[in-house]
């Protein structure tokens, strides 16, 4: 968009719309990811862990970011931090 757009979108009350960092994800789809970004994973493990083997699974970033923002404690399956997720974003 060039600064003639942007001004008058701006003159209009029209903002940018800048994209979210963390694309919204249905809950199949989150479970989905979770799968393959754990995949050989040996439970129990702790955020940093899973972290790290999502890395190794070449996982998307916002998967990654996800399993960081995990609270501290150990997750015994891959459902208790899909569980754990639901409710960081619930």
């Amino acid at each position: 968009m060039n600064d003639d757009m942007t001004r008058e979108r701006l003159g209009l009350g029209l903002r940018e719309v800048e994209p979210s960092p963390v694309p919204l994800v249905p809950s199949v789809s989150l479970a989905h990811s979770l799968q393959q970004a754990l995949q050989g994973a040996v439970f129990p493990l702790t955020a940093e862990q899973l972290t790290w083997v999502a890395r190794e699974n070449e996982a998307p970033s916002h998967v990654v970011s996800l399993l960081g923002a995990l609270p501290r404690g150990r997750f015994p399956s891959v459902e208790t931090v899909a569980h754990a997720l639901e409710d960081t974003a619930a």
